[in-house]
């Protein structure tokens, strides 16, 4: 944590009064645009109302708590809003009113995103040692602590999101996105979220976007949406009612170690995938290493929200679930559809207790054609048929492995020569643990950086 400096800007000196019930939304917002580069904005304890957003505008500044709760009283506009480079928050407990689920990242409690310029690329951001929690029983409006990602963090580089406790957002709990990289979320608390716990998400476009149109801006594509370089490490993530526990859905060097992942209730522990219901990227170069993953969708929900039933099917991922889904169109492009695989992958040292199915499932999809309706932007739809993609160059070593509902490891694809699948020293209740389909050398893996 950085030193507190001498000379601090304090918000009770704008006019903001803790422990009443008149909204603070002006005087904070006056405080934070008072600021300086190097500022600091300290907040004695107490409970803090806002109606609205609170744009942190001024580079290298710092929101600060000692002892502060800030309550988003508005279900529409509730985010602390950081949109210039270098602005950072630490320490504050942040309850919020909801409505319904929402999307975007103002509905979220902390948003990392440029603003009027969406596409702004942010530097040097830190959300630090922050509580995005539930400030009342479940069927009150302060139920959940977020209508949106509890964190949300959209087009940033260098940025930090550590030792933060997140529980009970109705959609992510730590949402990555929008060609962010060279970041770090370390030692994080999620638990009981409305979808992913932890998700790194590119986006290509829309799902009805032709494959042709995709190849065609491919580079440019990738300049701007890909995320890649991130450390997900040190991370307790648990319970979650919808989602996956911690998921890469389109990215590159991402290294996910040292994680504890429990109940994921719904669906993976670990997820890599490439989505065509999302039209998003391909996953390449991920390192999984050294996570405990434990009750893997056995249990229900102990908390849901929303319309979400505590009794949902469950997905039958695997605990980890590795797959490409990819248009036929897009299939058909061979640059395409190399662009869009799932490969170079290293799964090593994991240990995973208590599934309900398989201990991995690799490939689902493959040889399998089926098609869903996507609606385009003029309201009108389109039919579009997509099968298993391109998976594989995988290695998965001394992976241990007990009480697995299914398969211990379920491939489903037909690796090749030059897109293996590597098993070694992995177990299951003791005994060694392979597949038919495992072969081989291990491929080679570079990870996002050092932790």
């Amino acid at each position: 944590m950085p030193a507190r400096p001498a000379n601090v800007k304090v918000v009770t000196d704008f006019g903001a009064i803790p422990n009443d019930s008149v909204d603070d939304t002006d005087a904070i917002q006056r405080a934070l645009d008072s600021l300086s580069p190097g500022d600091w904005l300290v907040f004695p304890a107490g409970l803090y109302l806002h109606s609205k957003s609170l744009h942190m505008r001024v580079a290298n500044t710092v929101m600060w708590s000692e002892g502060a709760a800030l309550r988003g009283t508005n279900a529409s506009d509730q985010a602390i809003w950081i949109e210039a480079d270098g602005a950072s928050i630490y320490n504050f407990t942040l309850t919020a009113v909801t409505t319904t689920r929402k999307t975007t990242p103002w509905e979220s409690r902390i948003s990392i995103f440029g603003g009027s310029n969406p596409g702004k690329l942010l530097h040097n951001n830190v959300i630090r040692g922050n509580r995005v929690v539930q400030g009342g029983d479940p069927g009150t409006a302060l139920a959940n602590s977020a209508g949106s990602a509890g964190i949300f963090v959209y087009r940033a580089t260098n940025f930090l999101v550590a030792e933060n406790t997140v529980a009970r957002s109705m959609a992510d709990g730590i949402h990555v996105t929008a060609g962010s990289s060279n970041g770090r979320v370390l030692n994080n608390s999620v638990k009981e979220t409305g979808d992913d716990m932890i998700a790194v998400v590119s986006y290509v476009g829309d799902p009805s976007t032709p494959a042709s149109t995709v190849a065609a801006n491919l580079a440019g594509l990738r300049a701007s949406s890909l995320n890649h370089h991130i450390t997900i490490a040190g991370n307790m993530v648990s319970g979650q009612y919808w989602g996956r526990g911690i998921s890469v859905v389109g990215g590159e060097n991402v290294t996910i170690e040292n994680n504890d992942i429990d109940r994921t209730t719904h669906a993976a522990a670990i997820y890599l995938a490439r989505e065509t219901s999302y039209l998003t990227f391909g996953v390449h170069n991920v390192l999984v290493r050294n996570n405990t993953i434990t009750d893997v969708e056995t249990t229900n929900p102990a908390y849901t929200a929303g319309t979400v039933s505590a009794t949902a099917a469950k997905t039958g991922h695997g605990a980890i679930e590795i797959y490409s889904f990819v248009f036929t169109d897009e299939a058909a492009i061979a640059s395409l559809s190399s662009a869009l695989s799932v490969e170079n992958i290293e799964v090593d040292s994991n240990t995973i207790a208590r599934t309900r199915f398989d201990g991995f499932r690799i490939g689902t999809g493959w040889g399998k054609t089926n098609s869903f309706t996507v609606k385009r932007s003029d309201g009108s739809t389109l039919a579009r048929s997509y099968t298993g993609g391109q998976v594989g160059l995988l290695g998965l070593t001394g992976n241990k492995m007990s009480s697995i509902g299914g398969q211990a490891i379920a491939i489903n694809n037909r690796p090749t020569a030059q897109n293996n699948i590597m098993c070694s020293a992995n177990t299951d209740d003791g005994a060694g643990a392979s597949s038919s389909l495992c072969s081989g050398p291990k491929p080679p893996v570079v990870p996002a950086c050092s932790t």
